[in-house]
């Protein structure tokens, strides 16, 4: 009799969260930040991810490239519609996946094997995905190999992990399949990816449902990450908590230099100038406290002018 899983979305979860709890104990980590809206004093849960190389049975890879197999010749694009019933069996996406069969839906449920990925942790998918981009690779995913990805994550947080790197915020703005964020995971609670490539991002959150559960599971209560900004702080030093004209905190300030150009400040911290010709070493030089005024002060002297 064959087994469906079409009317069964999200029936990898109980597997997922239980394998989870034996291995890394992540998910449970996560739910009680999220139950709390506080992140612990204890260390993230760290998982030591290495290259596939380094894994001498590659049993992950042979499961993923059996399942693959059985598909290859009744699929139009196999590891598509692969990596869709995976994320159907973690409770996202909106249909089933178009073309799988009961044959096909049977025997991905009776062959994949979830906890594999937990006895040899690491980003599995860059060769799947660059075989089914083909040579010519019109997206230019090429994956930056394990290795160099630790060291490269290790010197942008500066050594190992600690709890003041936990709220830090990590962008991957060409995410591929994810394999940065995986090591930055050991670092970070707040991660972020993005990519061009639809199918390269549903496969970085395969392993963020797996490896990183802060990336898939954020409840629109928490608050951990939230950032007051109290005052402005610039290159040259100048600590800026409100205008002094009318002593209110301001969503933005035009300061005046000792040029005719202004210079508008953003809260977040970011300059956006008038006239893109002056330098960021003559704004340090001419920045002056006292004519530091927000926006709506200075509208008023121009109309008074």
């Amino acid at each position: 009799m064959l087994k469906t899983t079409k009317d069964k979305k999200g029936w990898l979860l109980p597997y997922l969260v239980s394998l989870d709890l034996m291995f890394y104990k992540r998910w449970d980590y996560w739910l009680n930040i999220c139950s709390k809206n506080m992140i612990p004093e204890e260390p993230i849960p760290y998982i030591e991810f290495h290259p596939i190389h380094e894994y001498p049975k590659k049993e992950v890879q042979k499961n993923l490239k059996d399942c693959l197999k059985e598909a290859a010749y009744q699929l139009s694009h196999p590891l598509h519609s692969f990596v869709d019933w995976i994320l159907w069996g973690f409770n996202y996406g909106k249909e089933f996946p178009v073309g799988v069969t009961e044959k096909i839906d049977d025997y991905w449920y009776r062959t994949f094997n979830l906890g594999l990925f937990y006895r040899e942790p690491a980003d599995h998918w860059p060769d799947l995905a660059m075989d089914v981009m083909g040579k010519n690779n019109p997206l230019g995913f090429f994956a930056t190999p394990g290795a160099v990805v630790e060291m490269m994550v290790k010197m942008q947080f500066g050594g190992e992990p600690s709890h003041e790197h936990k709220n830090k915020s990590v962008l991957d703005p060409c995410c591929g399949t994810g394999g940065m964020l995986l090591f930055a995971s050991n670092y970070s609670l707040n991660l972020f990816g993005q990519d061009i490539s639809l199918l390269l991002t549903k496969i970085a959150m395969i392993n963020a449902f797996i490896y990183m559960p802060w990336m898939v599971s954020k409840p629109k209560h928490l608050s951990i990450f939230d950032v007051q900004i109290s005052e402005k702080e610039f290159p040259s030093g100048i600590k800026i908590p409100v205008c002094n004209n009318c002593e209110q905190e301001k969503q933005s300030f035009y300061m005046d230099l000792q040029t005719d150009y202004q210079c508008e400040v953003s809260n977040t911290g970011h300059f956006t100038l008038a006239t893109p010709t002056i330098s960021s070493d003559l704004i340090k030089r001419k920045l002056k406290p006292e004519n530091i005024s927000c926006s709506e002060c200075s509208n008023q002297k121009e109309e008074y002018a």
